[in-house]
């Protein structure tokens, strides 16, 4: 399992169109701040999921247009992890080519 503790910025004025998103994403808790709508910042815990990695969500929320910036403050990855010649971690960098605008994944 692999837990990511994670600062999204973006302009005040989507705030909360991006606060709705991020409560809708899977494995993703936002921190009660109440003052997000005016400062633009989310504070959201990202855990894996059943539909992915936490680092997949993470990277995905990044690209998305109205986000500025994406801050990793913390990760944790425990020892009921996936040992690493497990198929489960197979192509686990597979990922990341879907991150890339115009890719296919593949």
């Amino acid at each position: 399992m692999t837990i990511l503790g994670v600062i999204v910025r973006c302009r005040p004025q989507t705030a909360a169109a991006v606060g709705q998103r991020l409560r809708e994403l899977p494995g993703v808790e936002l921190a009660p701040c109440a003052d997000a709508a005016d400062d633009g910042r989310w504070v959201a815990v990202i855990e894996d999921h059943a539909a992915g990695a936490a680092a997949a969500t993470l990277g995905a929320i990044a690209l998305w247009p109205e986000v500025l910036n994406t801050s990793l403050v913390y990760e944790y990855s425990g020892p009921d992890s996936p040992p690493p010649e497990s198929e489960e971690l197979q192509g686990y960098r597979d990922w990341r080519r879907s991150l890339v605008p115009g890719s296919s994944g593949t």
